[in-house]
């Protein structure tokens, strides 16, 4: 007989900005010392959560309809997110991601190449978009979209020398997307190192293009993380990152629910391969507005709702959701959370989480700790 709810296991993401405590705590497992950066689970078709079914992916694609409902697997022919848990160390990539179009030709291009997945050549993993929602579980602090040319300009004279005036005028001839090529193509260490001498107490965007200075020094990334806006997140609040918005985060946990890919372009902070005149011909060069998602919040439940079509998000603390149908993961962060549909009641420890199938029916998922529940944003009570 057909199992209703699954168990999942994460995959674990050993990426060198992670930490070495955070996730083993979270997932009940033994430290090595070595870094954690991510635990994923979905169905991407590189880095899947496993089952005692076999990997997830191959699980739904066994009964699609029963694994998704009728209407998401006919609307994506997969399940369409990716629930993460990111333990950051220290600041991990400027980077973005594609748009839908943009993913499908890159994907469609390199295929046609022969570029095999893991080659370090490869920047288009799957042939999808990637909008993100960010729930910070500990205190962060995100580098997300450019802030005003005069903010970023207002900074560079106060570092003052001779790279900070090329990247003004630079700034003053072609606004931010100028500003970001004179950057990345031409260096500005001198700015960079000015960075790194900033004192302790600097916040805002110079704080963080200070970390990014003492962590990476020479990496002209840095100037990019100048010109974006620093947004501080309490545990529980959230930024939501479309297409094309150029973002990087600092430190901290937090957990991230995005469409079903794995397509990054970087330009710096990282020892992954960068792609710079890619991420200047994808990303948004313009000041923009750090996006909150809607939220709305009901006797213990958080309700998430951003601009995306492949999911949406409850975070149940001291309360109680119903989820009536398509494909749902439970995740409890927190305290024991109980998960039960019509035919069975299934306790979930911190760590620990479950895939339900759409053919279960609904959901009911109780918590008094935090437990997340990633889900399709249709037929919803």
């Amino acid at each position: 007989m057909m199992a209703w709810v699954i168990a999942l296991t994460p995959a674990v993401q050993r990426f060198d900005w992670g930490a070495p405590e955070d996730l083993p705590h979270l997932l009940g497992i033994d430290s090595d010392g070595g870094p954690y950066a991510e635990a994923w689970w979905g169905a991407h078709p590189l880095v899947p959560s496993g089952t005692e079914e076999g990997t997830l992916d191959a699980v739904i694609a066994r009964d699609p309809v029963a694994a998704l409902g009728a209407e998401v697997a006919e609307s994506f022919g997969r399940l369409p997110y990716l629930l993460k848990v990111l333990s950051i160390a220290r600041p991990l990539s400027i980077q973005v991601h594609p748009t839908a179009v943009a993913a499908r030709d890159g994907f469609a291009a390199e295929q046609a190449q022969g570029i095999a997945y893991d080659s370090c050549a490869r920047t288009f993993k799957d042939d999808s978009h990637k909008p993100e929602l960010l729930v910070a579980m500990t205190p962060m602090v995100v580098l997300i979209g450019f802030r005003p040319a005069s903010d970023l300009r207002h900074d560079l004279e106060s570092l003052g020398g001779a790279g900070a005036l090329a990247l003004m005028k630079a700034l003053d001839t072609g606004s931010v997307a100028a500003y970001v090529t004179a950057a990345l193509d031409d260096g500005h260490l001198d700015t960079v190192a000015a960075l790194a001498s900033l004192p302790e107490d600097a916040d805002g965007s110079l704080g963080g293009a200070r970390l990014a200075a003492r962590t990476y020094p020479g990496d002209p990334g840095v100037l990019v993380a100048l010109a974006m806006n620093a947004v501080s997140l309490a545990p529980g609040e959230a930024v939501f990152t479309p297409a094309g918005i150029v973002h990087c985060y600092l430190g901290g946990m937090g957990l991230e629910l995005m469409a079903n890919s794995d397509s990054v372009v970087r330009a710096g902070l990282t020892s992954k391969p960068v792609n710079t005149a890619l991420l200047r011909r994808l990303a948004l060069l313009e000041p923009t507005i750090p996006v909150r998602p809607e939220v709305w919040t009901e006797r213990g439940v958080r309700r998430f709702r951003p601009d995306a079509t492949e999911f949406c998000l409850d975070i149940v603390e001291g309360g109680t959701v119903v989820v009536t149908d398509g494909p749902r993961i439970v995740l409890a962060l927190g305290s024991e959370c109980e998960v039960a549909t019509e035919a069975e009641t299934r306790a979930l420890a911190q760590g620990h989480a479950v895939f339900v199938r759409a053919c279960a029916g609904p959901v009911t998922v109780t918590s008094q700790g935090v437990t997340a529940v990633a889900s399709v944003p249709h037929g919803r009570d």
